[in-house]
């Protein structure tokens, strides 16, 4: 989400908006393993459904992000773009 506020945005302004940021509330990375963390390690033992559901994940992946863009639509106090969050 980061490099999608960052190509939107004039660089020069975003750098100076988020020069003071710091990293220690990163939130889950749940890009990379949402599925492996919520299904049983059991779906995965196959070759067939361990591809789908890895391409399934590309899509969780997008319907999360959207969903926290909706989530932030309505806190003007942070960027829409904001995915951080710690719930």
């Amino acid at each position: 989400m980061e490099d999608l506020e960052k190509s939107v945005h004039i660089s020069e302004l975003y750098d100076l908006n988020h020069r003071h940021d710091n990293n220690l509330n990163k939130g889950y990375n749940y890009k990379d393993n949402v599925l492996k963390d919520s299904l049983s390690n059991r779906l995965f033992d196959n070759d067939i459904t361990n591809g789908f559901l890895l391409k399934l994940q590309e899509l969780i992946v997008l319907t999360i992000d959207s969903n926290v863009i909706t989530r932030n639509w309505f806190n003007y106090t942070v960027s829409k773009y904001y995915d951080k969050h710690n719930n």
